[in-house]
């Protein structure tokens, strides 16, 4: 067994070769917008994140994740906290995610439908407004009064910013993180605005008197500001809930944990609990 680090182009790709079987991981720069939840959630904390950066222009750069070879299990936990989808695993050439189909992590909860029948006639505002510009518009339709809506749906983090600004509620998002961000501005130096610079989704932005408002409803709480604050009492985000598919696993209770709180880890098995208790009751009450 050998394993393989390079980068090339906007990629990391990490490697461990068997006789039989090559795993590979992934990391797509592009895509990858500097959170922490990946870092969070690796067992192995393989993950580390770079220093703030910042650019020519003055703002604040994306911190570069970088991954341990040698840490790396090649399980593919990363993968599925990834938001953005930056992160792919794959065993000889076919992409699959070991976590999930060993039944170790669930798949998160992520989706966003589109009903072309309630657009307005030449609206594009969810394309023109979408951060990651994964959603086009082509107004004029094909042989149809109805507009073709494009979406790279496995790239959509769940901010609902699409959904927010369509005028005819044509566009359902599951956001699949729940949670809070607030801005502790006395503790924010002064013209500062770094978490602005990299906030993936514009959920953060400038006031007219110059301290930073925070838009919580497009926010997914991946953690990019934090990464680059320079003061740990200016930007407290909580994590409350996660939408997954059902799942009965202690790495996946350790992940929650990591990612969120024991509080919320301790709510969730409670509505496992409470859940198994009802079918119980379901099973011994039905007359069949």
């Amino acid at each position: 067994m050998k394993r393989l680090k390079k980068e090339t182009g906007d990629k990391l790709e990490l490697s461990e070769v068997f006789y039989t079987k090559r795993f590979t991981l992934t990391l797509d720069r592009a895509l990858c917008k500097g959170c922490v939840l990946c870092k969070l959630i690796c067992p192995r904390e393989a993950i580390t994140i770079g220093p703030a950066a910042v650019g020519s222009d003055g703002k604040a750069l994306v911190p570069v994740i970088d991954i341990d070879e040698s840490k790396c299990d090649f399980h593919g936990i990363c993968a599925v906290a990834c938001p953005f989808s930056a992160i792919k695993i794959s065993i000889n050439g076919n992409e699959e995610i070991p976590a999930v189909s060993k039944g170790v992590f669930p798949v998160l909860t992520r989706d966003i439908e589109v009903d072309p029948s309630k657009c307005e006639s030449g609206c594009t505002k969810c394309g023109d407004k979408c951060s990651l510009g994964i959603i086009t518009v082509d107004p004029s339709g094909q042989n149809s009064d109805e507009p073709v809506i494009n979406i790279e749906k496995e790239l959509c983090a769940g901010c609902r910013i699409c959904w927010e600004e369509c005028p005819t509620d044509a566009l359902k998002v599951t956001k699949f993180i729940e949670g809070s961000i607030r801005i502790y501005h006395e503790h924010c130096s002064e013209g500062c605005k770094k978490c602005v610079d990299v906030c993936p989704l514009e959920a953060l932005y400038v006031e007219e008197d110059t301290s930073i408002g925070v838009r919580d409803s497009a926010c997914i709480y991946c953690g990019a500001c934090q990464n680059v604050c320079p003061n740990d009492d200016a930007l407290k985000i909580e994590r409350t809930l996660i939408r997954h598919s059902p799942i009965e696993s202690g790495a996946w209770n350790k992940g929650l944990e990591k990612i969120t709180s024991t509080a919320t880890l301790n709510k969730e098995l409670a509505a496992a609990r409470t859940a198994k208790i009802r079918a119980a009751v379901a099973d011994l009450t039905d007359p069949e």
